[in-house]
């Protein structure tokens, strides 16, 4: 599967600490060989949009969107490490 990253989770990423990115890493290259995202673990449909998926890492949530064979990192939903005050 085509896995892409859109810019406003890249900069939403790099406020996480190194272990999460880590952990993130991991996920992102198990993504790159499944054809589904749901074969790969922490990862769940949206009920109300079927295109639509969620990656949970820690505490965070990550809105992923599915469709065609491209699956597009678009934002968190919630960013454990964002400050903000930053």
């Amino acid at each position: 599967m085509v896995v892409k990253l859109e810019d406003l989770f890249i900069e939403q990423l790099e406020k996480c600490s190194t272990e999460f990115r880590n952990q993130f890493r991991t996920i992102y290259q198990q993504l790159k060989i499944v054809d589904k995202p749901l074969e790969v673990k922490g990862i769940y449909r949206n009920n109300l949009n079927k295109k639509n998926y969620k990656l949970f890492i820690d505490k965070s949530r990550i809105s992923l969107n599915f469709d065609d064979g491209v699956l597009i990192f678009a934002c968190f939903y919630y960013n454990q490490f964002f400050d903000a005050d930053n």
